[in-house]
């Protein structure tokens, strides 16, 4: 069928022209947009003229939005396709491929005229300056693949890779010019500050980092834009300063201090940027947790264990201090008694003190047993180890009945968990306390059993039961903290039902544990019997009277407990 092509003028209902320019009839009879036109919103404003194909734009032609020209390019099937401009108030914003209505291909991305106009002057006098935003490749819109990035000023701030219009992959980054030097106003580059990986903007991944001067200060892994992982820090005069862990572009870990003739001084830990020292500030947090621990009923054998090893790091932070060698420790420990005797308490207690002298970058607790360690499969024993040790690097990993780790000599799955145990403690040997837990005999043979655990334990707690009147003090405590009193009568019942109890010939008695139960079903006959009044004043919600322990003593509370 033949088409008949005309020049003509469309109009909105209104009466207001929409078309001018060419069309054709289609199948149909209807008039369509084909060949040279222009199209007008129904303000009489442009919003196109170019090229059209069966109503389509397609070829050469420029939008407009509101009187002003938005882009000037290529069409296909209405859609910006092959090269192309794009405005921004008036200003070219955009010009290079297009593929489906978005940037896509080799483009340049021009700065807005407020951005470069305090380096108006700079531009104007060295045109090498007058540079874009940036120029590279694009995919769908965004910057991605190879480009450049330049600083308003015109200087170049970044070539390499570039992943959905942020710098990530390999590449370069330059500091931004203070007061640049001849050399640098004629090369338009100023000096090199970081080359590496990049993600997100970001450095991350293995990269050098230079000073202004151009010497190289750090390289080693970065993680969002700090230096974090294994790294060598430097001196001006190339020389190593630093070889160690690093967190957030600070020494903190393992790490070897050397100084400007390349001699080792120290060799040890690192705590946010500073070697292991006590401030003053520190003493006083470690003064507090002393008291925390003095403050525990009981426990004579773990405070002078915990008081000997906080003299000894203090004192081995001084000899530093004169430049002495620093003599080193393991600081894993074995706790050994009947349950409810305070050695979890007192392990959390350990995990904050070993914070503040230094050995932990943390000090945090993780509670765990053979069950949160064993699978039921070969192989995967190791990953439930590796999951719970990631859990606890910086602090204090603590295993209760340790000894359950080995049923027997058959025992492959705790034998996988121990050997796991033993590579992490090696692994982590400077972020990572362990301390195993359990009954005293069950524990010397769990150590005896394996040579391993043996030879990295070397401080062994032993956890007493509690005496009959310690009993009564951790009562008394419990009483105090939760905000509970008690008369004479009260107190001399208590004392006389646990003086009574045969704390050393009961099996496995559960001591602190005891004293919370009794404790907690007192409260609950003390509720028992208010509930009954009508009126409940603050004071008889605080106080435990003798009909209250006189019914426990009724229902056998003090032997029921156990």
């Amino acid at each position: 069928m033949t088409h008949k092509y005309e020049e003509k003028e469309i109009f909105y209902p209104n009466g207001t022209l929409m078309y001018r320019g060419g069309v054709k009839k289609n199948d149909f009879g209807h008039d369509i947009y084909d060949g040279k036109g222009t199209i007008f919103d129904q303000e009489g404003e442009l919003l196109f003229e170019g090229e059209f194909a069966n109503h389509m734009k397609q070829g050469n032609g420029i939008m407009y939005l509101k009187g002003q020209m938005i882009y000037q390019g290529e069409f296909i099937q209405n859609k910006k396709q092959g090269n192309g401009i794009l405005y921004k108030d008036g200003k070219v914003y955009y010009e290079g491929h297009f593929r489906n209505d978005l940037m896509d291909g080799y483009g340049i991305l021009y700065f807005e005229e407020d951005v470069i106009a305090p380096f108006k002057e700079l531009r104007t006098q060295h045109p090498h300056l007058n540079q874009p935003l940036f120029e590279g490749d694009f995919v769908h819109g965004m910057k991605k693949g190879k480009g450049k990035q330049y600083y308003p000023s015109g200087f170049l701030q970044y070539e390499g890779d570039f992943i959905w219009h942020h710098m990530q992959g390999a590449g370069k980054l330059y500091f931004a010019p203070e007061s640049p030097s001849a050399e640098e106003l004629v090369n338009g580059v100023t000096t090199l500050q970081y080359e590496g990986y990049f993600f997100e903007d970001m450095k991350h991944g293995k990269g050098k980092i230079y000073s202004r001067l151009g010497e190289l200060e750090a390289e080693g892994q970065f993680k969002e834009d700090a230096m974090t992982g294994h790294g060598t820090l430097y001196y001006a005069n190339g020389q190593a300063s630093y070889i160690g862990e690093l967190v957030n572009g600070e020494k903190h870990g393992r790490g070897d201090y050397f100084n400007e003739a390349g001699k080792i001084i120290y060799s040890g830990e690192f705590i946010y940027g500073e070697r292991l020292r006590i401030t003053p500030e520190i003493e006083r947090e470690i003064e507090k947790l002393q008291k925390q621990l003095d403050g525990l009923v009981g426990l004579p054998n773990a405070k002078k264990e915990l008081h000997n090893l906080i003299n000894f790091i203090k004192i081995q932070s001084l000899r530093v201090d004169h430049g002495l060698t620093s003599f080193p420790i393991t600081y894993h420990l074995v706790f050994s008694g009947n349950p409810g005797t305070g050695k979890t308490t007192v392990a959390r207690i350990i995990g904050q003190l070993y914070k503040y002298l230094g050995v932990l970058s943390s000090g945090h607790f993780v509670e765990t047993d053979r069950a949160g360690l064993v699978a039921g499969y070969v192989g995967q024993t190791a990953l439930k180890v590796q999951e719970v040790v990631s859990k606890a690097k910086g602090g204090v990993l603590f295993i209760d009945e340790a000894y359950s780790l080995i049923n027997d000599k058959q025992d492959a799955f705790g034998k996988e968990a121990i050997d796991s145990l033993l590579k992490a403690m090696e692994d982590l040997r400077d972020d990572l306390v362990i301390i195993v837990a359990g009954y005293t005999e069950l524990m010397e043979e769990f150590l005896l059993a394996n040579p391993g655990f043996k030879s990295r334990f070397n401080h062994f707690v032993k956890f007493d039961n509690f005496s009959t009147d310690e009993l009564y003090d951790i009562f008394a405590m419990l009483c105090k903290n939760n905000d509970y009193q008690y008369g004479e009568a009260f107190a001399h019942h208590m004392k006389d039902q646990l003086h009574q109890i045969p704390v050393e010939s009961i099996p496995n008695f559960s001591n602190g544990r005891y004293i919370r139960n009794l404790f907690e079903k007192l409260v609950t006959i003390q509720s028992n019997r208010l509930i009954q009044q009508e009126n409940i004043t603050k004071e008889e919600l605080m106080e435990f009277t003798e009909e209250d322990i006189l019914l426990g003593i009724t229902e056998y509370l003090f032997d029921n407990t156990f």
